[in-house]
């Protein structure tokens, strides 16, 4: 396994900003899971929740670095599920989880817990495409 040391600068800041985003997914998915009203969505946000904070304790194996969530992100998601709907929100949802994927592809020939990472990320959407409407 690579220690910090082994990795660049840029490996690092791009591994903190990850586990950055991480923890605040957690926040996110935590939030969407109080405020729902579908059915199936509290029990699909928490398991997300806690496969964004695995993905956290994974990261932070590599940086060594005890980061906390911000909710800044959490409250923003919350105020648009509230405003502009269920529908609207889980597309962004959804979006957002496929994107990520990109983020940490160019990482997983280095790190190897992130291949693990990118299979949930591309779960997510899934588990995220199946509470639309």
């Amino acid at each position: 396994m690579r220690t910090q040391t082994d990795m660049t600068k840029e490996q690092k800041i791009k591994l903190l900003k990850l586990q950055q985003g991480e923890l605040n997914a957690v926040l996110i998915y935590q939030r969407l899971a109080k405020i729902t009203k579908h059915k199936k969505g509290k029990e699909v946000f928490s398991k997300i929740a806690a496969d964004e904070g695995k993905h956290a304790a994974i990261l932070r194996s590599y940086t060594n670095e005890i980061l906390k969530p911000k909710g800044t992100k959490a409250k923003l998601v919350g105020f648009l599920y509230q405003l502009l709907g269920h529908n609207f929100v889980i597309g962004l949802l959804e979006k957002g989880e496929l994107k990520s994927i990109d983020y940490y592809k160019p990482l997983k020939d280095v790190f190897p817990k992130i291949q693990q990472i990118i299979d949930d990320e591309l779960r997510h959407a899934e588990m995220a495409k199946s509470l639309l409407k």
